[in-house]
């Protein structure tokens, strides 16, 4: 006789998460929920599903909807940048600073949805969301860009305007650098949803290059000043 061993199925494992692991799965849940259905349209009972975790526990977390909704705000405005991005805002204000800077925020503008981090693309949705309710996210992470971004791009067209590098326009260099935004902006638009709601019939290198050219122009540099800091195939690792 041969004894048989039937193998008796081992017991799920359950991984207990800390505090704030479980905080974090929440916020990251939120995030992809709130730049679905916005605020007005999110409710306890969708954050809790998309988190796996019930109502109760969100609210030992976050006593209320706007309790979370503010703690979000405040993790994606204090998102770290990737390394490229560092190194690119840790560089003296200058023409050529300028040059990198456009050509580098435009890259990540103009990369495919697919091309995007998940979590990248689901704060622009977000943002978006929030531009069509009461603007309040928006509001706080364009602060964090007005200290950051906005802060180095007026820095280096002061410092290419003290070159002799900018042509002569009333403009001043906080509203040039925020109309670079705005402009960067709407080119990530297009293309949000997955298919361009333009076809520009261009490749995506060359209208990173023209859309480059467009904002260097318009932020005031001169035709000569770009020709001799602007080289695309040198950049392009930089556009990821």
């Amino acid at each position: 006789m041969y004894a048989y061993i039937i193998p008796v199925p081992a017991k799920p494992v359950k991984i207990r998460l800390s505090s704030e692991d479980r905080r974090e799965r929440i916020l990251r849940a939120a995030l992809n929920v709130f730049a679905e259905a916005g605020f007005h349209g999110t409710t306890t009972k969708a954050l809790a599903k998309a988190a796996g975790v019930s109502e109760a526990l969100i609210f030992r977390h976050f006593p209320s909807k706007e309790v979370l909704y503010a703690a979000l705000q405040e993790a994606c405005c204090g998102m770290k940048s990737r390394d490229e991005s560092e190194r690119v805002m840790n560089l003296e204000p200058s023409t050529s600073t300028l040059v990198i800077m456009v050509h580098f925020f435009l890259g990540k503008m103009l990369r495919a949805s697919k091309q995007t981090d998940e979590v990248e693309h689901e704060l622009y949705r977000m943002m978006l969301n929030s531009y069509l309710e009461d603007g309040q996210f928006a509001r706080q992470f364009m602060q964090h860009v007005a200290e950051d971004l906005i802060a180095k791009l007026e820095a280096s067209v002061k410092a290419a305007e003290k070159a002799g590098d900018l042509v002569d326009c009333p403009v001043r260099p906080n509203l040039r650098a925020w109309f670079f935004e705005h402009f960067a902006a709407m080119l990530m638009l297009n293309q949000l949803s997955g298919k361009p709601i333009v076809d520009f019939k261009q490749s995506k290198t060359d209208q990173l290059e023209q859309a480059t050219w467009f904002a260097l122009l318009g932020l005031g540099l001169k035709a000569e000043a770009i020709r001799r800091y602007y080289n695309p195939k040198a950049l392009a690792l930089l556009a990821g």
